[in-house]
């Protein structure tokens, strides 16, 4: 028996949750690079600008089938399975979990924060740190509670927002306005929130800081603690059923596959056939952005940990499995490394591309951003034991300084 719990080894890592994490980090760049290169509204409609080509209305469409809300529901899963991969092996050891766990979520605060005031307003790292907080206080319970806990903050979270969207015209004047111009900005409000990134670098950090005050406590009361932490709590049970693992039987995965893709993709399709129908407006993209899409992303994130767990385990030797792996193992690097490169191609101090380009040419640079990753992370760690932030992390987490450079 040891005192001190020790980083994951490669050896005891588990391959399907390392290709979930790696498709899921990867696959949130698809939404994020429209955060990225353009004003809050562009995310969310692609009317808000004006009237869009038709190619940018197709691409707007398909990401919002596959991706939108999709991949940070997969990976805030994956949060809350990493916090209960870490709690067994403390178990295991006879070690308390918790004075490691709460360093991690210290160190993850300290991150969050850096990333969301000096780097991007649109970081999660901080929202999740904060939920991690709390899910930890459920780690003794059943698998069971984990999952009808999650589900019922979920619900409620959809059913609230339900209301706003049903309830427009009980919502107070200056709050409409508000929302109005998220989905419909005015000429000034675009030239508001686009003036900071063709500026300086001190204006942009102004933004965010404006950004991280005026909406962090409330995202954190409502979408961190009933989205995210419920997302994160349904992660821990499927850790402990071993659906993230890849330990089910393959009919398992299949009748999941199906049932979730069946009822995801049936409400997403109805969805967009209401968002089009309608001209894409106020009342129906609230509808779909606080209830249709909220739910359908549910099921649609648990058809693809079917499908790549599927694939994990028919292939999981073959080299484009490893290589999403790799990717996932140093998921926290190429989440900040995304950061990096888009905001250095979209604001002032690097290209200056913000608001220039369509939606097909930023998924063009999507794949080309996927491409680098899925080749530089698998050189990497044949060379070293950890990405060069898990390096840091894990060494802050654990007090003690990494090997990093295998011999």
């Amino acid at each position: 028996m040891t005192t001190a719990l020790l980083p994951t080894s490669s050896e005891q890592r588990y391959q399907a949750l390392d290709l979930i994490r790696g498709v899921a980090v990867l696959g949130i760049l698809i939404m994020n690079i429209y955060a990225f290169s353009n004003i809050f509204a562009y995310y969310m409609n692609p009317y808000a600008l004006g009237e869009p080509s038709d190619s940018d209305v197709w691409v707007w469409s398909i990401t919002h089938i596959f991706a939108d809300q999709k991949f940070y529901t997969l990976f805030s899963m994956l949060f809350g399975a990493g916090i209960m991969l870490m709690t067994e092996r403390a178990k295991a050891q006879g070690i308390s979990a918790a004075k490691y766990h709460y360093r991690r979520i210290f160190w993850l605060l300290a991150f969050g924060l850096i990333h969301a005031l000096f780097i991007w307003l649109g970081d999660i790292l901080f929202i999740y740190a904060c939920m991690g907080l709390w899910v930890f206080l459920f780690t003794d319970t059943s698998p069971k509670t984990k999952l009808i806990t999650g589900i019922v903050l979920i619900v409620l979270y959809s059913a609230y927002m339900s209301m706003a969207s049903i309830y427009i015209d009980r919502i107070p004047a200056e709050d409409l306005e508000f929302m109005l111009s998220m989905f419909y900005p005015d000429q000034a409000t675009i030239q508001e929130e686009t003036l900071p990134y063709l500026t300086s670098y001190a204006s942009q950090v102004d933004d965010r800081v404006d950004f991280f005050q005026e909406n962090v406590l409330s995202m954190g009361l409502t979408f961190g603690i009933f989205r995210i932490g419920g997302s994160m709590l349904i992660g821990m049970a499927l850790y402990q059923y071993g659906v993230l693992t890849a330990a089910r039987s393959t009919k398992f995965y299949l009748v999941l596959l199906m049932i979730c893709f069946a009822v995801g993709f049936v409400l997403t399709a109805y969805d967009l056939n209401n968002l089009v129908s309608n001209e894409f407006s106020f009342e129906e993209l609230m509808f779909s952005y606080m209830t249709l899409t909220n739910v359908a992303a549910i099921f649609i994130a648990l058809g693809y940990v079917a499908l790549l767990a599927l694939w994990c385990k028919s292939s999981s030797n073959g080299k484009i499995s490893k290589a999403f792996q790799a990717v996932g193992r140093m998921a926290f690097t190429n989440y900040i490394a995304q950061s990096l490169i888009c905001t250095t191609l979209f604001y002032s101090f690097g290209f200056g591309l913000f608001a220039e380009l369509s939606r097909l040419q930023l998924m063009g640079i999507v794949a080309i951003v996927f491409l680098l990753q899925l080749i530089w992370s698998p050189w990497w760690l044949k060379r070293y034991h950890y990405g060069p932030l898990e390096w840091l992390w894990r060494s802050l987490t654990y007090a003690k300084i990494q090997a990093f450079r295998k011999h």
